[in-house]
């Protein structure tokens, strides 16, 4: 499997995704100057190598944002065969762009050096966007709307706590990682928006332990795929606190002048953690237990019994998690015989 190649239960729902971006690029292209060609800039900033922005949902490295409302609605038909009749493409076009203004939060978060300010603008035109489409979608449900400003909470409150340990020296232990990984809360929205419009709120808590599995797996394969970017950010993750990573390592680096000799130590700084992430095991210890909490996934939604797509793209993200493991393993075996001993 291509790293980048969609997956196909994603693949099956590309009809309805191509009209929420429909929906989504009206919105973009239609905003007043200078913020719509800020956008625009955005939108070329995600695109893949063939300048394509459409697959940013859809790739291996994205969560099903836009596909579990979709699951949710088709298993849901044959009690609620009305829901076939409501258009869910405005409702998806608005998580995208709610999803953008979270991202233009994160990224400034993690990286104020290198994120653009001026995103946060636009982001309050993406925010009006994604409540305006609940709105038109559900009115004035009292249920969904307690869920949705739950879920902004627990966003944020977990974002926070988050960027708080990540530059502490505290122990980051397993369930302060799970905790943290309640920050993808804001994908609780469009699927209990689904819920809402099938008079199902009683799977919301259900529906919101699941979302939260999920966001402890895509938390982990993050951390795997992304400590080089996390190090120079001055993060100590998870996961490379438990390669060893200390402020006090941070520190010793960042006072290093001048800047190309400080792009030196933290290289050394690097190639220290990287002996405990691949010969110590860290890196693929992380991809197993995402695999495992992929699996604990499945099982919730087997129970709730109406996310007829659930099982499929599970398989399809294991098949690509030891796809990923296997390229890991090649560069450990390298990385070992480079040092001429077995791993």
């Amino acid at each position: 499997m291509k790293p980048d190649a969609p997956f196909a239960c994603y693949l099956a729902k590309q009809i309805e995704i191509d009209h929420a971006w429909d929906l989504c690029e009206r919105h973009l292209s239609a905003l007043p100057e200078p913020l719509g060609a800020l956008a625009a800039r955005f939108l070329q900033s995600v695109a893949d190598d063939q300048g394509h922005h459409r697959g940013y949902f859809s790739t291996p490295l994205a969560p099903p944002l836009l596909y579990l409302p979709l699951w949710l609605r088709d298993g849901l038909l044959g009690k609620r065969p009305e829901l076939a009749t409501i258009p869910l493409a405005p409702l998806l076009a608005g998580a995208m762009l709610g999803y953008f203004h979270v991202r233009f939060q994160d990224d400034l978060l993690d990286e104020p050096e290198r994120g653009d300010p001026a995103l946060q603008l636009l982001g309050n035109t993406c925010f009006v966007a994604l409540v305006e489409a609940c709105r038109a979608t559900l009115g004035l449900h009292e249920a969904f709307w307690r869920a949705f400003d739950r879920a902004f909470l627990d966003m944020s409150r977990l974002t926070l706590a988050e960027q708080y340990a990540v530059r502490s020296d505290a122990p980051y232990t397993d369930a302060l990682f799970e905790a943290h990984a309640g920050k993808v809360a804001f994908a609780r929205i469009p699927v209990l928006a689904v819920a809402a419009l099938a008079g199902r709120m009683d799977l919301a808590p259900a529906l919101e332990a699941l979302v939260g599995r999920l966001g402890v797996a895509y938390g982990l394969v993050n951390d795997v795929l992304g400590w080089p970017r996390d190090l120079r950010a001055g993060h100590r993750t998870y996961l490379l606190a438990r390669a060893g990573l200390s402020q006090d390592d941070l520190a010793r680096v960042a006072r290093v002048e001048p800047p190309a000799e400080r792009d030196a130590a933290r290289e050394e700084l690097a190639t220290r953690l990287r002996e405990r992430l691949y010969e110590g095991g860290l890196l693929r210890g992380a991809l197993e237990r995402a695999g495992e909490v992929h699996h604990e996934a499945r099982e919730m939604s087997r129970t709730l019994d109406v996310l007829p797509g659930f099982d499929a793209f599970t398989d399809e993200r294991i098949t690509w998690l030891e796809s990923l493991d296997s390229r890991l393993a090649a560069i450990t075996l390298q990385r070992a015989l480079a040092r001429g001993r077995a791993p």
